[in-house]
C-alpha cells in the first residue's frame, strides 16, 4: 500500500476543519491537524492551539514533525494534514520552509480558500478560537501569500497543487478517490 499524504492548507479561519469534517462523510481518511498535533507535543490543551504562532517557529515544526509520525496511521491510505504555510504571529506572516512539508512526505499540497468576507465573518463568529481581527483586505492579502507559499511549496517538492473552495467538495472527493 501507497500512503497519501495530502497537506489541506489556508488561512485561519477559511474553514479547513468544516471541509475535511464534510469530506470525511464522503469517504475515508485520517485527519490530522498541525495545532493539535504540536499542542499535544507541547502538552497544553488543543483549545490552546492559537497561543502556538507566538512560540519559536523552529521547535514548532521540530515538534509537528515528531507528532506527525506518532499520530499518523501507516495502515491509512490517505492522510490529510490540516494547517499552515504561513503563520500569523499577529506582526507578520512567516512562511514555513517546504522542507517540514517534504519531512511529512508530503504527496500533494492543497489550498482552501474563500472570499476574504466570509472568512472575516467566520473568524467572528467562532468563539471557541482567539485570532486577530483583521480587515477584509488585510486577510485577502494573507490569503493571497498562503496561496503563493503553498504553490511554491508544492513546485519545490515537485508535487501536485491545487486550490480547492467549499463548493467544489464532491470533485475534490472524487479527485482524491481516483
Amino acid at each position: 500500500m501507497s500512503q497519501k499524504i495530502v497537506a489541506f492548507t489556508g488561512i485561519s479561519g477559511v474553514g479547513k476543519t468544516t471541509f475535511l469534517k464534510a469530506l470525511a462523510k464522503r469517504m475515508t481518511f485520517q485527519h490530522l491537524t498541525g495545532g493539535s498535533l504540536i499542542a499535544a507535543a507541547r502538552q497544553e490543551d488543543a483549545d490552546q492551539r492559537d497561543s502556538i504562532r507566538h512560540a519559536d517557529l523552529d521547535e514548532n515544526q521540530r515538534l509537528l514533525i515528531e507528532g506527525f509520525f506518532v499520530a499518523c496511521d501507516p495502515q491509512i491510505e490517505l492522510v490529510i494534514m490540516d494547517g499552515h504555510v504561513v503563520i500569523d504571529s499577529g506582526n507578520n506572516l512567516t512562511e514555513l520552509p517546504s522542507t517540514v512539508f517534504r519531512a511529512l512526505g508530503t504527496s500533494l499540497m492543497v489550498h482552501l480558500e474563500a472570499y476574504p468576507d466570509w472568512i472575516a465573518a467566520n473568524r467572528s463568529r467562532d468563539t471557541s478560537r482567539s485570532r486577530p481581527i483583521y480587515a477584509i483586505e488585510t486577510l485577502a492579502r494573507h490569503q493571497s501569500a498562503s496561496r503563493r507559499h503553498a504553490a511554491s511549496i508544492a513546485s519545490d517538492l515537485g508535487i501536485g497543487f491545487h486550490i480547492v473552495r467549499h463548493s467544489d467538495l464532491d470533485q475534490f472527493a472524487t479527485m482524491l478517490s481516483g
